[in-house]
């Protein structure tokens, strides 16, 4: 397996976070229970509109060297809000961290709202990022310390000092490993010298990706 970049900035997006809840209903009452099954992940459709010369050749070369589900591709998030302050240069604070909390260090020090909900950031987990989401606001102390509370919750424990990229015009974008979300991938042509492209392209997350 190839893993590829998405080096092509796309024209609109639309983000879904998939779930896997089991739910039961009672046939008597209409009473529903729902269990957390895991693997909740990212899914994502790319447009990219008129793509002409360089960015149209390399989105077709990419989808032909994806080979349909084979391979895998690192695709950056272009849906950032990006409300939090940020700054410095942020890692993970102490192995073995679990579950949907991360401790950090080397932010700057005492920022209010350093990140906030809604702000995307990923996490270095064996050579790969997983994409995760602030749920909540989280300042910085004074010591640079950082605690955030995201979504999904991490898979795989990333190790100490793995690096945290924020959407700060700094770092590179926070982004995920995916597979397309489709076997079968198309586009349509306006042909001639001056050949364009539009296309959508589907971006499933690779859950099992960092192991």
């Amino acid at each position: 397996m190839t893993t590829y970049n998405l080096s092509v900035t796309p024209n609109w997006v639309v983000i879904e976070l998939r779930g896997n809840t089991g739910v039961f209903e009672s046939p008597l009452s209409g009473t529903k229970q729902t269990v957390d099954r895991g693997g909740l992940h990212w899914y994502f459709a790319y447009t990219f509109n008129e793509s002409r010369g360089d960015s149209r050749a390399e989105l077709m070369g990419l989808t032909a060297a994806l080979r349909s589900q084979a391979n895998r591709v690192r695709v950056p998030v272009y849906d950032n809000p990006r409300r939090g302050a940020y700054g410095g240069t942020p890692l993970v604070a102490g192995a073995a961290q679990t579950g949907s909390t991360i401790n950090l260090d080397a932010a700057s020090l005492s920022v209010t709202n350093w990140i906030r909900k809604g702000d995307y950031f990923s996490i270095d987990v064996n050579g790969e990022h997983e994409l995760k989401m602030a749920t909540a606001d989280a300042n910085s102390s004074g010591a640079g310390l950082v605690t955030i509370q995201f979504e999904p919750r991490l898979r795989f424990s990333p190790l100490n000092n793995a690096a945290v990229w924020v959407e700060d015009g700094v770092l590179p974008k926070p982004q995920g490993l995916f597979m397309l979300g489709d076997p079968s991938s198309q586009w349509s042509s306006r042909p001639g010298s001056n050949g364009r492209s539009t296309m959508t392209m589907t971006f499933q997350e690779d859950v099992y990706g960092t192991q």
